[in-house]
């Protein structure tokens, strides 16, 4: 059995035993579904179900350092439902990476295409650089993720903005909210479409309807951070100046009447696709791209940059002996549990007062090896099994999880100075 979750939609998307896909929404109640689904699965007889596989797709913010407490508690709560994310895939992937995964598997590509999503909402927007990679005969299609850049909004009004109006577009039907995106269009480049109503007023008589002007108003906040994301990304990439071959609209505004338009009008210049190629995947892409990479059907690797080593000792006949446990290698993935011949490695902390917790630091694989103490004081004594929270600009989160259950010891550990 594999599934694929979205954090960000409380999507599951499951493959069941009989190789049928579905797709069911739990907004913040993902292992509750699982649960559920293996409780069902194994009362109509299928004893031995277990998950084979399980990927998350998490928001950006996830990906950081500080998103590893929200990593690791989300961990856990789908290990203690049955569905420990470890395997050949990676646990975690960003949603960006997730949404690519299911037009990559439907149209593959032949040689390295550049990708951006553009995730946007009431509070902010992020723009996303993605690489996806492909060849025929391939066994599938390759999704990194190369860099992102965030910017928050400013003056959103907070009763009768863009939230309400995608709201309104989405409950219009068909013709009306085709109509509304073509006026809309319209008086983005002719002021005069700008009094005409962008939908029928509806509820009390009092109401009037929004006016295209007053909607194009609204959503400016939007379009301006989408506009500050994608120039800070493009600093940061300065390498990678080719236009994307497709840009991916998501988030909640995704279904604004003016996503597809405003993105192409604030992204930069050298970002903006030839021929305007924007996509607005359904809700449950993400979650349907992350069953896809948990499958194998699309990898996203993440390798880990820098080796990291947790240095130990171990009693040997009688002698006590310094040993190093590898927890990441530079370019290989970072494990969410450390394991030795396919049994999670346990450690001791000892009730020494005054212990201190060290790791070895190699920066991006090369160089000499350093030992790093975390500012944190060391977890309680006792046993743990050993964990890492990969974080994308710095040495991650070493997790040390106690062996007969409780809350886990999370250690952030920085990043190379400069960085």
């Amino acid at each position: 059995m594999f599934l694929g979750m979205d954090v960000g939609t409380g999507t599951v998307a499951i493959r069941g035993m009989d190789g049928a896909r579905f797709l069911e929404c739990a907004p913040y109640a993902l292992a509750a579904v699982v649960r559920a689904y293996v409780a069902r699965a194994r009362a109509e007889g299928a004893a031995g179900i277990r998950a084979t596989g399980a990927v998350v797709s998490v928001p950006e913010e996830w990906c950081a350092e500080s998103g590893g407490a929200r990593r690791e508690a989300l961990f856990t709560e789908l290990s203690a439902a049955g569905v420990p994310l470890s395997g050949s895939a990676p646990g975690f992937v960003p949603a960006s990476v997730a949404v690519l995964a299911g037009a990559a598997a439907a149209t593959p590509v032949d040689g390295v295409a550049d990708r951006l999503v553009c995730d946007i909402g009431p509070e902010g927007a992020g723009v996303t650089l993605c690489r996806v990679s492909g060849a025929p005969g391939a066994p599938g299609a390759v999704v990194e993720h190369v860099d992102s850049a965030t910017a928050g909004t400013s003056g959103v009004p907070r009763e009768g903005g863009p939230a309400a109006h995608a709201l309104a577009h989405g409950s219009a039907g068909a013709d009306r909210a085709r109509r509304a995106e073509l006026l809309l269009a319209r008086a983005l480049v002719h002021p005069r479409y700008r009094d005409a109503p962008l939908h029928p007023a509806c509820g009390p008589p009092a109401r009037r309807a929004v006016t295209a002007g007053e909607a194009i108003d609204a959503f400016g906040p939007v379009a301006d951070a989408v506009r500050a994301a994608g120039a800070a990304l493009l600093a940061r990439c300065p390498g990678r100046p080719g236009a994307p071959d497709r840009v991916v609209v998501t988030g909640p505004l995704a279904a604004h009447p003016l996503a597809r338009h405003s993105v192409i009008r604030s992204l930069p210049a050298p970002w903006v696709p030839a021929a305007p190629y924007v996509d607005v995947p359904a809700p449950g892409a993400a979650a349907a791209g992350a069953l896809l990479i948990a499958e194998g059907a699309v990898r996203a690797p993440g390798p880990a940059p820098h080796t990291l080593g947790l240095p130990v000792h171990e009693i040997r006949r009688g002698r006590l002996v310094a040993r190093r446990i590898p927890l990441t290698e530079a370019g290989g993935p970072p494990p969410l549990t450390v394991l030795d011949d396919g049994s999670p490695v346990v450690v001791e902390i000892p009730p020494t007062e005054g212990f201190r917790l060290l790791v070895e630091v190699q920066e991006y694989g090369h160089g000499a090896r350093r030992a790093l103490a975390p500012p944190c004081a060391a977890p309680p004594a006792g046993s743990y099994h050993v964990g890492l929270h990969p974080a994308r600009r710095g040495f991650g989160v070493l997790v040390l999880r106690p062996v007969g259950g409780g809350e886990a010891a999370l250690v952030p550990l920085g990043a190379p100075d400069g960085v």
